[in-house]
């Protein structure tokens, strides 16, 4: 069980409190943080004088990292860890009783490789959800469909799952890509599911399988730094994994149309209709994905991944 974490103490007791109260206890937890934070630090110290001992809940195993970013936290705990399925929970999430043990009956069938489930999101009391039948889905043109945190019925067969809510076999799971690496940790999981296709693992996404999700970060597109990391990991993940056919059709479609995250040019003149967007957030959109064009074409050069 890993949570990375970044000042939230009192998100992460809650979190790491809702592991002990699990019907299936995880065998171990690891909570990996920035040597530099210092209110993680002595939360960190409190839970570990409750935690390991005999009649104790479970080890607490804290991973410390001179970097501070998700990937380096999240590669330092795959390392770290000694289970052969790793489970994963942000610091701003709390686990539902059986959330392990919904989990762990997945991994009865052996072709698959990852798990997850939604995340319901609570803002100022009220939780964000709407009827979906599209669940983590990669489209032929690149376009994604998370809606990982809405409502749906019945498990399926997904392409990627959410970093808040998610579990791999230790054979399905790649390390993180530092290419990704950024203030804010978007696209790894795209990145981890599309790793785990490509080698013939399947990927579930279990609706039943539950954390309440309470988000303290915005990530959002009319902000020009979050516009430019959000446009280079998106552009550099799909067009790492997409067939030649479909890089082509994915580049054509993110700069034109693109999603709600990544805005193509032909939605601009609307937007800048819109109160809070600007020329320099639209521009931001397409730097982001200029940049993530650039940061693919050094990685195919540099180990040879071009070909999907």
């Amino acid at each position: 069980m890993i949570i990375s974490t970044y000042r939230r103490p009192e998100g992460l007791r809650r979190a790491v409190e809702s592991l002990d109260r699990q019907s299936r206890p995880p065998d171990e937890v690891i909570v990996a943080a920035w040597e530099g934070d210092g209110p993680t630090l002595d939360l960190l110290g409190d839970l570990r004088k409750s935690h390991g001992a005999p009649g104790t809940p479970v080890e607490l195993r804290p991973v410390f990292t001179r970097e501070n970013n998700v990937t380096a936290k999240e590669n330092a705990a795959i390392a770290s860890a000694r289970g052969e399925v790793l489970c994963f929970m942000d610091d701003d999430a709390v686990a539902r009783r059986d959330w392990l043990e919904r989990l762990e009956r997945h991994y009865l069938d052996d072709t698959v490789g990852g798990v997850g489930g939604r995340d319901v999101i609570w803002l100022d009391g009220r939780v964000l959800e709407r009827e979906v039948r599209e669940v983590g889905r990669v489209h032929w043109v690149g376009r994604l469909i998370g809606n990982h945190h809405e409502r749906a019925t019945g498990s399926r067969d997904v392409d990627y799952l959410k970093g808040c809510n998610m579990s791999y076999r230790r054979g399905a799971l790649s390390p993180l890509d530092a290419r990704l690496s950024g203030p804010i940790p978007y696209g790894f999981e795209i990145d981890l599911g599309l790793q785990a296709r490509r080698r013939g693992w399947r990927i579930v996404y279990d609706p039943e399988v539950l954390v309440d999700h309470y988000p303290s970060t915005n990530y959002a597109a009319n902000s020009p730094e979050i516009a430019r990391i959000v446009n280079h990991n998106q552009t550099y993940v799909l067009l790492k994994h997409l067939s030649w056919t479909r890089k082509l059709a994915f580049i054509a479609y993110t700069f034109c149309i693109g999603d709600r995250n990544t805005i193509g040019v032909t939605r601009a003149p609307l937007l800048l209709l819109r109160e809070g967007w600007s020329v320099p957030d639209l521009a931001a959109q397409i730097a982001g994905k200029l940049a993530g064009i650039r940061t693919y074409l050094r990685a195919a050069g540099s180990e040879g991944h071009g070909v999907a």
